[in-house]
């Protein structure tokens, strides 16, 4: 069920990924960067948050709604188990079908779609993000940053970029010695993958999954080098594997087997996994191999609302309609498949249709992002503006992670005259998009409309320090 559609990757990206990082070094942008003696907190937030700034530029990065909330929702679940942390760790999910996963300092985790492929319930997906958030826990990558005292973030950025995205494809960019070192002392060191894996080991079991399932992803990745040929796969370059950390968790696993968690399936794993096949994969591909699976089991729901997904994506309208209530009949309880229904009714415009089932859903999952950002998104279209900011402000409190609602949030405070709020979030989703003087323009204004006693304020004067500092210029 999960074996995505192979699109064609584009080696190019990556390239573009490191250029850019050093080419700004070259012309000065990276100013605000200087030599530092140690990693604090604060260093390594800016690591992360430049990182995926140029990450977002070059990489595809699913932003839908719903899946952006599963991984998030997956992620705080296994970070609920460890406490309070310097960061506010955000999980984000790569268009990519290499075997793929990675944490980079300040709390951002990247899984492809080539990982995720490789699980088949939500447990092993969780075995690979405790895995990374270990990582990030331990401080692994920032102890390993910190042995080059001369590095500028900037090159760190474009070592990070290389070893996690290219390895050597990435190296004739990395020019001169420094780049060089930096790219080869960030792969893990085998004592803190086995420190990762305990700590994951750890986090699954305290949050209700059966550390097997890690074992099992593990051992997916293992076998997956053979059909890579010679190409070892980037996850197995930047986390080393050995039949002794299979051992140890084998271990682990005998010495807590009356203690552990029972396996289990969450059902929505799966309408997840269909869902970003829907937006991963070639629409014609993706509808025969929906169309296969629901001739193969014409009374699995999974795949009746996948062929309604793929139908909707070729604009096959009444067939999408029929095949959404045919699934929902096959599944009577099932609000995902409801959801995505009132989805479609959205986007075809039929407003009154997608509201009544919005406002059901909304009643019996008052945290489900997507049915709080489609509902927003009806009244931001009628312009009931209130209850609109209403739903947006929940959206991006509940999943920060989700780009687009800053825009939503920007154009109707736009819309309210709240201008100070209304330039914050257009700023916001413009450094997301990395339109730099354009977020440079609108943090200005923001912080002309704002008090200083806005909570907003602070992070707006930040915001502009830091890109005057990185000499960008607002064009006239």
């Amino acid at each position: 069920m999960n074996n995505f559609l192979v699109f064609c990757r584009k080696p190019a990206i990556i390239l573009l990924l490191a250029a850019s990082v050093l080419l700004a070094q070259v012309q000065g942008s990276w100013a605000i960067f200087e030599e530092f003696q140690s990693l604090t907190v604060e260093k390594e937030r800016e690591i992360g948050e430049q990182f995926l700034l140029e990450l977002q530029q070059q990489i595809p990065i699913v932003n839908d709604p719903f899946l952006t909330s599963y991984i998030n929702n997956l992620g705080k679940k296994l970070m609920a188990q460890i406490g309070p942390q310097p960061f506010h760790y955000k999980f984000f999910i790569i268009q990519d079908p290499t075997m793929n996963a990675f944490a980079v300092p300040g709390g951002y985790i990247f899984l492809h779609t080539g990982m995720i492929n490789l699980a088949d319930r939500e447990g092993e997906l969780a075995g690979v993000m405790a895995h990374e958030i270990s990582h990030i826990y331990c401080r692994h990558m920032a102890k390993m940053m910190e042995k080059s005292r001369a590095a500028t973030i900037g090159t760190l950025v474009a070592a990070l970029a290389s070893v996690f995205l290219g390895g050597a494809l990435m190296q004739p960019l990395l020019v001169g010695a420094m780049a060089g070192g930096q790219s080869a002392m960030l792969a893990y060191s085998r004592d803190f993958e086995a420190e990762a894996d305990a700590m994951g080991f750890k986090w699954m079991v305290k949050a209700g999954y059966n550390p097997r399932d890690m074992v099992s992803i593990f051992n997916k990745m293992n076998k997956q080098r053979w059909f890579e040929g010679a190409q070892v796969p980037i996850y197995l370059r930047t986390h080393p594997f050995t039949d002794d950390r299979l051992v140890e968790l084998g271990h682990q696993l005998a010495i807590h087997k009356n203690n552990l968690p029972p396996e289990k399936d969450n059902p929505e794993f799966h309408y997840f996994t269909v869902k970003l096949m829907s937006i991963c994969s070639n629409p014609n591909q993706f509808l025969r191999r929906m169309t296969q699976e629901a001739l193969r089991e014409p009374q699995n729901p999974v795949y009746q609302y996948g062929l309604a997904l793929a139908q909707a994506n070729l604009e096959r309208d009444q067939e999408a309609k029929a095949t959404f209530q045919k699934a929902m009949n096959l599944a009577p309880g099932n609000d995902l498949i409801r959801r995505d229904l009132a989805i479609f009714y959205f986007q075809h415009n039929h407003y009154m249709d997608a509201l009544k089932l919005l406002n059901e859903l909304s009643q019996r999952h008052p945290q489900d992002v997507a049915v709080l950002y489609y509902l927003g998104r009806i009244y931001q279209e009628r312009h009931q503006l209130d209850q609109a900011l209403s739903l947006f402000e929940k959206v991006h409190m509940l999943n920060p992670a989700f780009l687009e609602v800053y825009y939503n949030l920007g154009t109707v405070y736009g819309e309210k005259k709240q201008l100070g709020p209304a330039h914050y979030y257009l700023a916001l989703h413009s450094l997301r998009t990395k339109a730099l003087p354009i977020a440079l323009f609108h943090f200005r204004t923001s912080l002309k409309n704002l008090s200083a006693s806005d909570p907003r304020y602070p992070e707006v004067k930040r915001q502009i320090a830091r890109l005057e500092k990185m000499r960008v210029r607002v064009h006239n």
